[in-house]
C-alpha cells in the first residue's frame, strides 16, 4: 500500500514537473526576442526627486540630431497625450558628454512647447557602461555624431525603481501594451505580480 501511495506521488510529481517544464519553455519562446528590462541598481538614487509613483521615460539622443530624435521625441508626445492620467516624466539623456548646457537647452526648447522634457546627463562610470551597454550612444568622435547614430529604444522606470525596460519603438500596439502593464502594476504586490505583469507588458 505505501508503496503504490509513494508510486502515485512520484507519478504526481512527474507529470506536475513536465506540465511547468512546458509551460516556461511556451512561456520563453513566446516572449523571447521582443524586449527586456536590466537591473538598475542607481536607478532609486539618480531619481530619488521624482515621486514614487511616477513611470519614467528615457529617450537617450543627440543634440542637433535631426532625424531619429524628433520622431522619437513625437512618439512620447503622443504617448502623454493619449494616456494623460499616467503621471509621468521625461528625459532626454545626452549621449555627447562634450555638448554644452547652452546648446542642449537650446536644442530641447523647441520640443518643451509640448513635451515638459529635461535634459539628463550620466554623472558616473556605472552610468555610463550601462547606457552604453544597453546601446545609448556616447560618440568619441565628432563624424560620427554627424551621422546621427546612436540607438533609437526608449527605456522606461517603472514606479518602484529596481529595473529599466528596453523598448525597441514607441507605436499604437506598444502603447496599449505599456498601458496594461502599468495598470496591473498599480494593483500587484509581490515577486509573482511583479513577473505577471512582466509578460503583461511584452505581450505581442
Amino acid at each position: 500500500m505505501t508503496k503504490n501511495k509513494t508510486f502515485y506521488q512520484n507519478l504526481g510529481l512527474l507529470f506536475l514537473g513536465s506540465f511547468l517544464l512546458l509551460t516556461l519553455s511556451l512561456v520563453i519562446v513566446h516572449f523571447s526576442g521582443k524586449s527586456r528590462f536590466v537591473d538598475c541598481t542607481f536607478c532609486s538614487e539618480k531619481f530619488e526627486k521624482e515621486p514614487k509613483d511616477t513611470w519614467i521615460w528615457i529617450y537617450p539622443g543627440l543634440v542637433g540630431c535631426g532625424k531619429k530624435c524628433p520622431l522619437a521625441l513625437e512618439a512620447l508626445r503622443r504617448f502623454k497625450e493619449k494616456f494623460p492620467e499616467v503621471k509621468t516624466s521625461f528625459y532626454f539623456l545626452v549621449t555627447d558628454p562634450n555638448e554644452s548646457e547652452e546648446d542642449i537647452e537650446s536644442y530641447l526648447s523647441y520640443y518643451r512647447k509640448s513635451l515638459n522634457i529635461q535634459a539628463l546627463r550620466p554623472e558616473t562610470d556605472e552610468e555610463i557602461s550601462l547606457y552604453q551597454r544597453l546601446g545609448a550612444y556616447l560618440p568619441v568622435h565628432p563624424s560620427l555624431k554627424k551621422r546621427d547614430e546612436h540607438g533609437t529604444q526608449f527605456f522606461l522606470i517603472p514606479p518602484n525603481r529596481d529595473v529599466l525596460y528596453l523598448i525597441p519603438k514607441l507605436g499604437e500596439k506598444e502603447w496599449l501594451e505599456i498601458q496594461k502593464e502599468i495598470e496591473s502594476n498599480t494593483k500587484s504586490q509581490g515577486l509573482m505580480d511583479h513577473v505577471v505583469n512582466f509578460f503583461h507588458f511584452f505581450t505581442k
